[in-house]
């Protein structure tokens, strides 16, 4: 233990008065102190000290070369430290970890050059749930890498806790614990388990590579896999859709859209009606394709992007769908078009901005309501695509709408950071939930609530009884994805960009379940209950394109 650390620490770095709430992400508890690093991680003093203690340990453990590495930002001075402080007799090989996946060059996660025969130690100043470690020895993992060991300042919880590190075979090295400071700061390991906890464990059954040329320049929803008995149904940035066996992730048939704009291609996310499926592209087309051999049935050619996902009525056989045009006087509009033939039923171009969100169709009301870029709801006549009514949001509507027929209303998100609940029947406004910034995904329904993934990472749920907020619950990342509720709508699933699939309590937002993943999570997961055993399986689509079948494996043990 060292006495200069520990004294910089009690002085420089522990923060009580200053600050009124800290929350722990993805943890579901909040304490009124923090350990804050990141000035003193910058002092002469504070390094030559944590290089110190790191080299005590490890300059003879593994026979004097070490790879040393750690996430981005916090992680880097610690690292450079380490580095240029390291004894003579020891080599050491740096290296960091990216928060996302780097856009331009070679598009890597890890800087630095990593090898599979040198002792990879992951170094932080704090360990907490162990989170941003997980996602660090996932993204290695992927590579083909194994971590050895972590070091860390300052351990908050008893070793225990970390068995899902220690079945890994990973070394837990800490300066300190939380116990070491009980008389100086009046703390002491933290014994909340929320990993513990944890009611299921998702596994993958298989990971399938569908593009080798993801878009990584564009965050934002893409394609969402749907699961129609045993096939699974998505389109890629580099503009191939598939058809794929849910049972292995094999390969029945792949359609290719040639052209797109500004790097798009496909990011709608499909429907299907019979034995048809259907989807937009950003070559302007709306595509109709067998869906069991991928024979194009027909293509609608009017629009010039689009990004919209199609809603189908299944008792009328009508597909509606959002459009978007390069014309000064005619940005966006609605279509109506049968399932069947391709033909045009009606159309409504009335909507002054891009038409990028997806219709919903409300069969008890006989409507079609939409968002669009230009602020406003739209609300159409399913028969004839007469307007009905408008109503006006703060900001741009992207994604789509959920209705809720027990009171009448339609619900729907906006990057103003306000969720609309809105009359069906005439646009009249019946609440507006808030979140501290915009919303880019579709709202849920459970029960008598609303729950949404937003922007400023937080997952929401509002009361439509009470009009007020029933629980938060904070990610690492900001969300783009929809999500979904189980079908005894119990939990609800929603991916973050922190890379994390997140299963939450729909009646308080306990977190149930985390599965943590090397890449972005923007899309909509697709969830499938096994009949005979009960067992909640999952299909995702990462933001490069890797598709993913996960299976609850909580109860195999």
């Amino acid at each position: 233990m060292s006495s200069i650390l520990f004294s910089r620490i009690v002085t420089n770095v522990f923060k009580k008065e200053e600050i009124q709430e800290v929350s722990l992400h993805s943890s579901g508890t909040s304490m009124p102190w923090i350990f804050d690093f990141k000035g003193e991680a910058f002092s002469d003093v504070f390094l030559r000290e944590y290089a110190k203690c790191f080299w005590n340990i490890f300059e003879k453990k593994y026979n004097g070369e070490v790879q040393v590495g750690g996430m981005e930002s916090g992680a880097m001075p610690l690292i450079a430290g380490i580095s240029l402080l390291a004894p003579s007799s020891s080599t050491v090989h740096p290296f960091y970890v990216r928060k996302s996946r780097k856009k331009s060059d070679f598009a890597k996660l890890v800087e630095g050059e990593v090898q599979k025969d040198i002792p990879i130690v992951l170094v932080d100043d704090i360990l907490n749930t162990a989170s941003t470690l997980l996602k660090q020895i996932v993204i290695l993992e992927d590579l083909g890498y194994k971590v050895s060991s972590v070091f860390v300042c300052i351990r908050f919880r008893d070793m225990s806790f970390y068995e899902h590190l220690s079945s890994k075979g990973i070394e837990i090295v800490s300066i300190f614990e939380l116990n070491d400071f009980k008389e100086a700061l009046d703390v002491s390991n933290l014994q909340i388990s929320p990993t513990k906890n944890l009611m299921r464990k998702f596994s993958p059954v298989y990971r399938v590579k569908l593009t080798s040329k993801p878009n990584l320049y564009i965050v934002v929803p893409k394609s969402s896999p749907i699961l129609v008995n045993e096939y699974i149904y998505v389109g890629v940035d580099d503009g191939t859709f598939f058809c794929l066996r849910e049972v292995d992730g094999s390969i029945v048939w792949k359609y290719n859209v040639s052209f797109g704009a500004k790097g798009k291609k496909i990011f709608s996310s499909p429907a299907v009606y019979k034995d048809i499926v259907f989807f937009g592209a950003y070559d302007g087309n709306v595509y109709a394709l067998n869906r069991f051999t991928g024979k194009r049935e027909w293509v609608f050619i009017e629009a010039d992007w689009i990004g919209s996902s199609p809603t189908v009525d299944s008792d009328t056989g009508r597909l509606f769908i959002g459009l978007e045009f390069a014309l000064a006087k005619k940005s966006g509009g609605v279509v109506c078009l049968s399932a069947q033939t391709g033909e045009v039923l009606w159309r409504n171009y009335e909507m002054e901005g891009l038409t990028h969100a997806s219709p919903g169709y409300n069969k008890k009301n006989n409507v079609v309501i939409c968002g669009c870029n230009d602020s406003f709801v739209y609300a159409f006549s399913a028969d004839s695509g007469k307007l009905l009514w408008k109503f006006k949001t703060g900001g741009e509507l992207k994604y789509g709408v959920v209705f809720d027929d027990t009171r009448g209303l339609a619900i729907i998100a906006s990057l103003d950071g306000g969720v609309y609940t809105i009359s069906i029947k005439n646009g009249t406004l019946y609440a507006r939930f808030e979140g501290l910034f915009g919303f880019y995904s579709t709202p849920v329904l459970a029960r008598d609530s609303v729950i949404i993934g937003g922007l400023d990472k937080v997952v929401y749920s509002f009361s439509l009884v009470t009009k007020k907020m029933l629980w938060k619950f904070e990610t690492s990342g900001r969300i783009f994805a929809s999500g979904v509720v189980s079908p005894d709508a119990s939990s609800f699933f929603i991916g973050s960009n922190d890379g994390s699939l997140y299963e939450l309590s729909v009646l308080d937002g306990t977190l149930l379940s985390r599965t943590i993943f090397s890449e972005r999570i923007v899309n909509k997961v697709q969830l499938k209950v096994e009949p005979e055993s009960g067992k909640s399986e999952v299909i995702l689509l990462t933001h490069i394109g890797e598709l993913f079948k996960l299976r609850d494996v909580q109860s195999d043990k």
